[in-house]
């Protein structure tokens, strides 16, 4: 009788044991889940936030190269015309130069 008393109180030990083991497993499971989660809604909040920042600087940039490319087509213009007014003027220049020798 004493052997299956003593058995009988190592499989209780053993049981009472057992379940805080368990028990501390459950809750590292759960902490474990819990921790991936928030990381997961982190990177995934921060990957929105680096793809709205990555869009509004493509826009911004765009912006840039096209209000840099309307002021360069602008300039080329006004150069444009700059030269046709010269080169005009030197024309006339030139007429009036040789009208005045040929006279003489």
């Amino acid at each position: 009788m004493m052997i299956r008393l003593s058995l009988a109180a190592a499989a209780l030990a053993f049981a009472g044991l057992a379940v805080p083991a368990h028990a501390a497993e459950s809750v590292g499971q759960a902490a474990s889940s819990a921790a991936k989660t928030t990381g997961h809604a982190i990177a995934e909040a921060g990957r929105k936030t680096g793809h709205g920042v990555a869009e509004t600087a493509r826009d911004v940039g765009h912006a840039a190269k096209e209000e840099s490319r309307a002021g360069g087509h602008a300039v080329a213009e006004v150069g444009r015309k700059t030269g046709h007014a010269v080169k005009k003027g030197a024309h006339k220049a030139k007429a009036a130069v040789k009208s005045a020798s040929s006279s003489s």
